[in-house]
């Protein structure tokens, strides 16, 4: 699956207000973010193939250097430009990427001055293993900001479900029989407790990851994990949006 995956809308209009409700938590649950990097430095790759030299090899490494580089800023222009990563999440990733490019310069710095063919063999070997970028820092950002977003998603719902309830009990003292409407909404804000509680502790668990905790095994499982609960807040994300539809549709 490609790393952007467009995110899905949803939209109600409910007492003439719109609720947006992203799923783009769909982007977090299946790929990190930035480009995947095949066949970005695949001529650098060509020529260490064909014949390794401290030209060639050097070559690579900057290649694989700066396309991190490249992904770092995206990372960083999202984590700034975003609507709902909380102050302290936003402030916690600005500082990984911060650390990662500050790491990846000082290695680079380090390459660029390497004349020993072993050593800068090594250091490129460092290039992924020490920073992670793109099985650890993107996935931090996606699903953090992910998991942010569907905490956010629960104001939205709450001025939603003061409408319906007002609608409700302006049916009510109509006499309109309101059992239905009241049950799908009851089923909304179910939905929506349910989805936060879900996302409410990811953050906490996935920002002290570390590349170290990678490498040993450990992180993955946290990542895979969240990627789980994400899938699974937005299936309620996407429950409760239907069952805003059906309370309003109850009502007319």
């Amino acid at each position: 699956m490609k790393n952007r995956v467009p995110a899905l809308f949803a939209s109600l209009v409910i007492g003439g207000s719109l609720l947006l409700v992203s799923t783009g938590v769909v982007a977090a649950v299946t790929a990190p973010s930035g480009p995947s990097g095949k066949g970005v430095c695949a001529t650098e790759a060509a020529a260490v193939k064909a014949g390794a030299s401290v030209s060639t090899l050097r070559a690579m490494a900057d290649c694989e250097v700066n396309r991190r580089f490249a992904t770092l800023n995206q990372l960083g222009s999202r984590v700034s430009g975003s609507k709902v990563l909380t102050s302290s999440d936003a402030a916690a990733l600005t500082s990984e990427i911060g650390s990662t490019t500050s790491g990846l310069t000082s290695l680079k710095a380090t390459i660029d001055a390497e004349t020993s063919i072993p050593a800068l063999r090594a250091e490129i070997v460092r290039i992924a293993s020490d920073y992670r970028v793109y099985l650890l820092v993107g996935p931090q950002v996606n699903l953090v900001s992910a998991a942010d977003g569907v905490v956010t998603s629960q104001t939205r719902f709450s001025k939603v479900n003061t409408n319906l309830t007002s609608r409700i009990a302006a049916a009510k003292a109509a006499g309109k029989d309101v059992t239905a409407a009241q049950a799908d909404l009851d089923k909304m804000n179910a939905a929506v407790t349910a989805a936060v509680g879900l996302a409410t502790p990811l953050p906490a668990a996935l920002l002290p990851l570390t590349p170290a905790q990678y490498n040993g095994g450990t992180a993955g499982p946290v990542l895979a994990n969240a990627r789980t609960a994400l899938g699974q807040a937005r299936d309620q994300i996407k429950a409760a949006v239907a069952d805003a539809k059906a309370c309003r549709d109850a009502l007319k």
